[in-house]
């Protein structure tokens, strides 16, 4: 079996419920380093932190169950600036095709396209890099 990373954590709590949700829907997952981070957080980015490994052939339908659980979630957040149920996700993927702009981002990031994910609130305009808390 070759398997494929889906996703990375630095939390084992939530690498856990990520598996749980591919186990649940019959996806082959494992996690790798999970217990390097866990039992020492301070090598976490030496490690590359916890990685959700899936089958190949699952790979598609793991990023889509991914994604689908993110949306939902994030309809019944609300924003922790306003109170107002109005979150959504703003994802940004750069890849330039000039030498200049992939020369750029191979010497910042050390990969010629960058992907980024913010979390907005359509009503105030703030913006957040992690997904607020539901509670």
């Amino acid at each position: 079996m070759n398997f494929k990373l889906v996703a990375t954590y630095d939390n084992f709590m939530l690498a856990n419920m990520a598996m749980g949700l591919m186990t649940d829907n019959e996806i082959k997952c494992h996690l790798k380093d999970e217990q390097i981070v866990t039992m020492d957080p301070l090598l976490n980015a030496a490690v590359g932190g916890i990685k959700l490994l899936v089958e190949e052939k699952d790979y598609d339908k793991a990023l889509a169950l991914m994604k689908h659980a993110e949306d939902e979630y994030i309809k019944d957040v609300a924003c922790p600036s306003c109170k107002v149920h109005a979150m959504t996700i703003e994802e940004k993927i750069s890849n330039p095709q000039d030498f200049w702009g992939k020369l750029k981002n191979r010497v910042l990031y050390g990969q010629t396209s960058t992907y980024s994910k913010k979390y907005r609130c359509t009503n105030c305009n703030k913006t957040f890099d992690e997904p607020p808390p539901s509670f």
